[in-house]
């Protein structure tokens, strides 16, 4: 607190003038005494007091006086005074992972209330904000105004995803003005040896340094046994403390429980055989800790597909196709093909259709090609979602098969095929096409390695926010995502890769007529919960300013106010009169 004017102090003089004035001024006044008893008793009352009854009875006085005050105390200029924080810019870096939800209250709580007291403190300097993950946001850009930089950080939200911090920082310091910039960085934990080498610009790291207890299911699969389906969990408890827990797998209306005891940083396998032959279940773990993110997990029961038997009679550009996705390829021979394969299978026998194993079928053995001229025209469908055929040249053609659906034609002759159980028909030879010199010969056999190994009803499995590209087609080209019958958002296709939901669990992809579910995962790093510390680093050429804070404003508001309010009594007195 101070006064920045005390060479007015002089005009105190000015409310001891009135309180002179009213003290000493004669008023008379007639008043009526019934007999002279009572005369002298009223006489010895007012000699007795005679200012402060004079006090008493004059209002405007009152008033009055209080603004004489207030006039003098706003020419004496009060003010307050408070430091800035140190630095002309600063830079919010708010950690968004899934981690931040630990704890009670969360620590992406306390970080929100800790940014809007630094915000405060900042003295009018403009305040960038910047959410961590695989694509770093600014969610505001050199913002002086206290109010909307209250508002930024009231509105941030955890986006479960990996932070990605060095990342984060990087684009961060690309944001800095000048060597004055000080970035603060609020997260549970940073290594110092990520700042280490980081040279021209301060950091100030606002860590979390509670130890909090954490149960976690760090894994959950499902495989087919033969007496049925069987899950594994694996639970890891984080903690420095045994913790009971109770293990829920569920699927509709089927649930099964077991209880276990976990000992202080153990990790512990819990199986449940003879499952229902159900798809998607869900893992829960029950258990008193600090982090319940990671204390459920989804699965889904599909067939491997990562390995393809290829007929080795076929050209050799088809395998080496396969080869490029990463896939494990396995040559055959025709003779040793069978129709009870559990693998897709890739051949140009077209017998083998009539069997169990899912089947891409290239060309065929049982007919003769003939000279076809035209361009390829395709139809919506997943296949295509990513694989361009307009400018592939096909000379030859084999006859379809009936009753198979056409998704592609060259001068309304069918050019691939679907059959009735899900095997993709190819009626040409590599050798017959440039196909395999365009990049969407191997995006074309990735997306019929999807169709026939995997569930078309299952999506995959995605972190949150991950962007991927997918094999979706239907009639309007819209897509709506819902998380337990709650409308999440749309997905256009064609409008850019396929960005997955925030929030882990499990989604409904619905378009059209069809319906594909899609899971959600937790990343392994954001499993664990870790300590950390909060520290200065580096050595910005800083400034600390002195914040004045003035009151005359709210003073001239309160003598205004005194000032309506001696006009309403003077009028009032005038009324009276």
């Amino acid at each position: 607190m101070g006064a920045s004017n005390w060479g007015m102090i002089w005009t105190a003089v000015m409310p001891l003038a009135v309180i002179l004035y009213y003290f000493f001024r004669k008023k008379y006044r007639d008043q009526r005494v019934s007999s002279t008893l009572f005369w002298q008793e009223r006489m010895k009352e007012l000699q007795a007091s005679p200012y402060l009854k004079k006090l008493q009875h004059h209002l405007l006085f009152y008033l009055q006086l209080a603004a004489l005050l207030l006039c003098v105390l706003a020419l004496l200029g009060p003010f307050s005074e408070s430091e800035t924080l140190t630095g002309n810019d600063f830079i919010f870096v708010v950690d968004t992972s899934a981690t931040m939800l630990a704890g009670s209250p969360s620590h992406f709580e306390k970080h929100q209330q800790e940014m809007k007291s630094l915000a405060a403190q900042a003295g009018g300097k403009p305040v960038t904000i910047v959410t961590t993950g695989a694509s770093p946001e600014v969610v505001v850009r050199n913002e002086q105004d206290l109010d909307a930089i209250e508002q930024a950080v009231d509105q941030l939200a955890v986006r479960y995803e990996k932070a990605e911090m060095e990342q984060t920082i990087l684009f961060a310091d690309t944001l800095g003005a000048n060597d004055s910039t000080v970035i603060h960085i609020f997260t549970d934990s940073l290594d110092r040896d990520l700042l280490a080498n980081k040279t021209g610009k301060s950091y100030q790291v606002h860590g979390v340094s509670d130890t909090l207890r954490n149960v976690s299911i760090q894994q959950f699969g499902l495989s087919e046994t033969e007496d049925g389906v069987r899950g594994i969990v694996q639970l890891v408890n984080g903690s420095d403390e045994a913790l009971p827990a109770l293990v829920r797998l569920s699927a509709g209306a089927t649930e099964k429980t077991v209880e276990v005891e976990l000992a202080a940083a153990e990790e512990l396998l819990v199986p449940f055989e003879e499952l229902p032959a159900e798809k998607n279940w869900q893992a829960t773990v029950e258990v008193r800790d600090d982090y319940a993110a990671d204390n459920t997990m989804a699965a889904y029961l599909t067939p491997p597909g990562d390995e393809v038997v290829i007929d080795s009679a076929l050209h050799e550009l088809i395998a080496s196709g396969f080869r490029s996705l990463d896939l494990d390829v396995r040559l055959a021979e025709t003779a040793q093909l069978q129709p009870d394969f559990g693998l897709p299978v890739v051949t140009n026998q077209s017998e083998l259709l009539e069997g169990a194993a899912p089947i891409l079928l290239i060309g065929r053995n049982d007919e003769t090609a003939v000279e076809v001229s035209g361009q390829i025209e395709t139809q919506e469908h997943p296949l295509f979602a990513y694989a361009e055929l307009e400018e592939v040249y096909v000379s030859q053609l084999y006859p379809p098969f009936d009753g198979y659906e056409t998704i592609a034609s060259i001068n309304e002759q069918p050019f691939i095929q679907l059959s009735p159980k899900g095997d993709i028909v190819v009626l040409a030879d590599v050798q017959s096409t440039d196909w395999p010199l365009f990049p969407a010969f191997p995006l074309f056999l990735w997306s019929a390695m999807n169709s026939l190994s995997g569930d078309e009803e299952f999506l995959g499995f995605f972190q949150p926010n991950e962007h991927r590209s997918v094999s979706l087609a239907s009639d309007t080209g819209e897509w709506e995502i819902f998380k337990d019958g709650a409308y999440s958002h749309s997905y256009i296709e064609g409008s850019g890769p396929f960005i997955a939901p925030t929030e882990p669990g499990v989604y409904e992809v619905i378009g059209d007529a069809e319906t594909k579910t899609l899971i959600v995962q937790l990343s392994s790093e954001e499993k664990t919960l870790a300590a950390g510390s909060s520290y200065t680093m580096g050595a910005a050429e800083t400034a600390q300013d002195m914040v004045r804070f003035s009151f005359v404003p709210f003073i001239i508001a309160l003598i205004l106010l005194l000032v309506i309010a001696e006009w309403e009594v003077y009028r009032r007195g005038i009324a009276t009169r």
